[in-house]
């Protein structure tokens, strides 16, 4: 799995990803999951996939990150296979939705890779503000919403480091099958989920210093405007929707 820094956090590279409206990129991915929970088009699926492996690419954070967070769910994809050969599904329904947990991971970790927590805080409270109609200060469920975001890449991330000192004190992880790999990571996760708490109590406290107020609206350093490729990007993800719609029927 993957150890580096900035698993599932911000990449800090100039791309062109990177200078996307946070607001735009929020609602791409809630576009973007509309036909992946519903559609089971495999056609439909390959081109969104083939604009994620493009979107990735432009985002000039190396691949590797990426693909090492599906290489670490191997277990569950193994798992899974199993699981969806026991209710009888064709090769195809099973491609289809190996492909759409695989695209709904790598999405998330293009976001959080290409926008920085001040950004995905400030479109948080942009998107939620349509529906804000008692006027309700959003920053501090804005911020609680993108602290449960960053609480699951960062679990992962401190999963791997106490492996790597399991696996020093004699719970080798690293060189067992799978039956000691599932006891080694269940007997840890306590130990895990402590550590886990801690890192998102020293980010709090962080943010506190920079003198970061929940209760308070907020403006962006940095001038979010929406240029041509936002445009584009929303257009294509709309594109599906309406593919979608159009396949169930709807249209």
């Amino acid at each position: 799995m993957q150890s580096n820094k900035y698993f599932g956090s911000f990449y800090p590279v100039t791309s062109s990803i990177h200078r996307i409206n946070p607001v735009i990129k929020l609602i791409c991915l809630f576009l973007f999951l509309v036909p992946m929970i519903g559609s089971m088009s495999l056609k439909l699926h390959i081109v969104i996939l083939f604009l994620l492996l493009m979107m990735m690419y432009s985002s000039k954070v190396p691949l590797k990150f990426y693909f090492n967070m599906l290489y670490g769910l191997r277990y569950i994809y193994i798992i899974l296979l199993f699981a969806l050969a026991s209710k009888g599904l064709t090769l195809e329904e099973t491609i289809v939705i190996l492909i759409k947990i695989s695209s709904f991971i790598e999405y998330l970790s293009l976001i959080f890779y290409t926008t920085s927590p001040s950004e995905l805080k400030y479109g948080v409270e942009k998107v939620l503000k349509p529906f804000n109609l008692l006027n309700f200060n959003l920053g501090r469920p804005s911020n609680l919403i993108v602290s449960i975001i960053h609480f699951f890449p960062l679990l992962f991330t401190t999963e791997q480091e106490v492996l790597k000192s399991a696996s020093a004190r004699g719970l080798d992880y690293y060189h067992g099958d799978i039956i000691s790999k599932t006891i080694v990571v269940l007997s840890s996760f306590k130990n895990t989920l402590r550590l886990t708490i801690k890192k998102m109590k020293t980010a709090k406290f962080a943010s506190e210093l920079r003198m970061y107020n929940v209760t308070k609206f907020r403006t962006n350093l940095r001038t979010n405007k929406i240029g041509f490729l936002a445009l584009m990007l929303l257009g294509i993800h709309i594109i599906f929707v309406v593919y979608y719609v159009k396949e169930v029927g709807i249209l």
